[in-house]
């Protein structure tokens, strides 16, 4: 296939995931408030579940289709470093709403059984050797069991939020909803495809290129809609589809290696790229606790408290930045 195809092509996916998301952010919050569910089950799991598809897909394919596991890893903490620095950065953008914003306390808990994963992550990329029945990780059925109790444990009923203006019937959303998240799937997996035309014709690792490229495009999905929330001002789903997505992700991991039989390398590769976006994620999401564990506080008012906050906000983005700089020499390792 020629460069340019692949290129444009690449771009024009791009591009689709763009538009389906700003539906999506619409669709989501417009179901938030003519339904009685929560904001946290809203967005933690309905948009976080959708708004992953192309992880979920692009996964898949890596493993299924293309047959290079370590596509995976890359993809999964390329994705979850980036919907936080995403996060940070539109939270920085809307410092006013974010002043008044009020979050779940669930996503304090949530992002604690975020923290418990990245070392399960860790466990069985560092004792890979030791961990592995066959082709499948033991910690892999554990990191499963950890999202499903999460999950189950989210606050279903409704909380007292902001609610759309719209005129548009619940049934209609949900549709419209359904619709989106069909053609997310197919986009993902042509995605995948042309992930991996574009490392080999660039002579890039796969690892890198699964960070980069898909982890950049499938991350779109999360941006848009989150930014859309916002605008909207629902930033308590646009907290949950972040941390709920970075959630479902890290169990796409148990997936993908389930699946991993036959390819050419294991899901949980160790190598310089996959380090860093394990120890850079796994701070983000320090901070990103932070910040909820502040918001949290009634005392959080004044211009002081403001400054602090938008300081944790910034450090995702700058650890993503970070990765950056660090995978492509500019800062010696």
């Amino acid at each position: 296939m020629p460069d340019t195809l692949v290129y444009i092509g690449y771009a024009v996916t791009v591009i689709v995931v763009v538009l389906l998301s700003f539906k999506l952010g619409k669709y989501v919050d417009i179901i938030d408030a003519k339904s009685k569910i929560s904001g946290a089950f809203i967005g933690g799991v309905m948009l976080a579940a959708v708004t992953s598809l192309p992880e979920l897909f692009t996964s898949l394919s890596s493993v299924w289709i293309v047959r290079e596991s370590s596509l995976v890893i890359g993809n999964i903490l390329g994705s979850d470093l980036i919907n936080l620095a995403f996060f940070g950065v539109i939270l920085l953008v809307f410092t006013r709403g974010m002043r008044k914003a009020k979050f779940s306390k669930y996503y304090i808990t949530s992002l604690l059984v975020g923290l418990l994963l990245y070392g399960l992550v860790a466990v069985g990329m560092f004792l890979d050797d030791y961990m592995r029945l066959g082709w499948y990780s033991v910690t892999s059925p554990i990191i499963l069991a950890a999202y499903i109790m999460l999950v189950y444990k989210m606050p279903k009923t409704a909380e007292e939020e902001g609610g759309a203006d719209e005129d548009m019937p619940l049934k209609t959303a949900v549709i419209r909803f359904s619709i989106c998240a069909v053609v997310l799937i197919g986009v993902s997996i042509l995605m995948t495809y042309l992930t991996d035309i574009v490392a080999d014709k660039l002579d890039l690792g796969k690892t890198f290129a699964g960070a980069l490229f898909l982890g950049v495009a499938t991350s779109l999905p999360e941006l848009i809609s989150s930014v859309t929330l916002c605008y909207r001002g629902n930033f308590n789903a646009a907290a949950g589809n972040i941390i709920g997505s970075n959630m479902f992700n890290l169990a796409i991991l148990t997936v993908a290696d389930m699946l991993s039989f036959g390819s050419a390398s294991h899901v949980y590769v160790l190598n310089a790229e996959s380090f860093w976006l394990l120890v850079l994620g796994f701070a983000a999401t320090i901070a990103t606790l932070a910040v909820q564990l502040v918001k949290r506080r009634k005392q959080f008012i004044g211009i002081g408290a403001t400054v602090g906050v938008q300081a944790l906000n910034a450090l995702p983005p700058i650890l993503y930045l970070l990765f950056l700089l660090l995978t492509t020499g500019v800062i010696p390792i």
